[in-house]
């Protein structure tokens, strides 16, 4: 595997980035302007204090044992040794990265899993290791040394008494420093390991959720107990036999085959997959809208947008949100709703009675919220 280096190519250029996407890792020099994205570091301990995204604070360095404790905490104090502060889910709090995320078009909206930020003293990491996804590593504020690779298999074995799952250094592939405004990309299983070289070093990472066999059939099995099915195991002329306790390679066939025959039925694997990869990242309260408020709220606001924490997707005409299937037969203003993640109100206001209905469930339900920005 080789880990090309492109100078000026930005993060959303999706024709030249689009061959290395899940294949192999990439360095792009230069690639996002940063300057808008760098949080203030005196607001971070007021994150890590103050509200419920998920965190945690990672101290050591590679070849001790790393501590890890998890947020919320009562109070953030920075360690003498060095440390790595974690925050995922930023995009809730900062529009900057949601705006970010958005514009990566040619990745699929309801691929993307949430903006983590990793914040870190001088000698500050999170260990070698490898993830099972796809990332997006763009440096912020100070420089980070990497070194990547080699590719994790079967054979890899993480170290034992360490709180994260940490492997062994092997030889990398390359070693590169990542200044402000650099990206690298790493498809899943990459090991990589990038230690702080400045104070407060920031390194936003976009990730992507990758839904695993486990996780999908057991959206089956809840489909399956919820619909009564009666898809069963089945053996017709079964031939006679003298160990009554075995269990035939015939059998294991027709058990694989029940399985398919279940998600081959009408619209299964696409309700599998919907509500899987629509499932919110966190399960946060929205501000609720009051009912006999949205009417007049419709005809106030111009501009709609989804809440950065609303996830949106469709299949052929098939709607998905948050989870759900909404219905059928979507009408075109709210597949541009699921495209754009916008709309506008005189779009609503065109939209058959259950459509309706069902845009102002998202209204009061907080997953749709007048645009704050027009030029966003």
């Amino acid at each position: 595997m080789i880990v090309a280096r492109l100078k000026d190519v930005s993060l959303f250029d999706g024709r030249i980035l689009s061959q290395f996407w899940q294949t192999s890792p990439v360095i792009l020099e230069q690639a996002v302007e940063v300057d808008a994205l760098i949080p203030d570091p005196s607001t971070l301990p007021q994150i890590l204090t103050k509200t419920d995204l998920p965190s945690r604070l990672l101290t050591g360095v590679e070849g001790e044992t790393f501590t890890l404790a998890h947020g919320p905490f009562e109070m953030f104090k920075t360690p003498k040794k060095p440390w790595t502060a974690i925050i995922h889910a930023l995009e809730h709090l900062f529009p900057e990265y949601e705006k970010i995320r958005r514009s990566i078009k040619w990745i699929p909206s309801w691929r993307f899993e949430d903006c983590m930020l990793s914040w870190a003293s001088v000698d500050g990491s999170v260990g070698r290791h490898f993830d099972q996804f796809s990332v997006f590593l763009i440096q912020l504020n100070g420089r980070r040394h990497w070194e990547i690779g080699p590719v994790a298999n079967r054979h890899t074995l993480t170290l034992i008494n360490q709180p994260i799952a940490l492997v062994e250094r092997a030889e990398p592939l390359t070693s590169w420093t990542a200044n402000p405004g650099d990206v690298l990309y790493l498809p899943p299983n990459v090991i990589h390991h990038g230690v702080s070289l400045d104070p407060d070093c920031m390194t936003l990472s976009i990730g992507f959720r990758a839904p695993d066999a486990g996780a999908l059939l057991e959206g089956a099995i809840e489909t399956i107990n919820a619909n009564n099915q009666t898809i069963r195991f089945s053996d017709p002329k079964r031939p006679h036999t003298c160990a009554p306790a075995e269990i035939l390679v015939s059998d294991l066939q027709e058990a694989k085959a029940t399985i398919i025959r279940y998600l081959d039925e009408p619209h299964v694997l696409e309700y599998l997959l919907a509500t899987r990869v629509t499932t919110p990242y966190l399960d946060m309260e929205l501000n609720a809208e009051i009912d006999d408020e949205i009417d007049p709220l419709i005809d106030s606001v111009t501009q709609w947008e989804l809440d950065s924490g609303c996830r949106m997707a469709y299949v052929n005409q098939t709607l998905y949100v948050n989870g759900e299937r909404i219905g059928v037969q979507t009408p075109p203003e709210l597949l541009h709703l699921a495209n754009t993640r916008t709309c506008r109100s005189s779009d609503i206001r065109n939209l058959e009675k259950f459509w309706y209905d069902a845009v102002v469930e998202f209204i009061r339900t907080g997953s749709l919220v007048p645009r704050a920005n027009h030029d966003s």
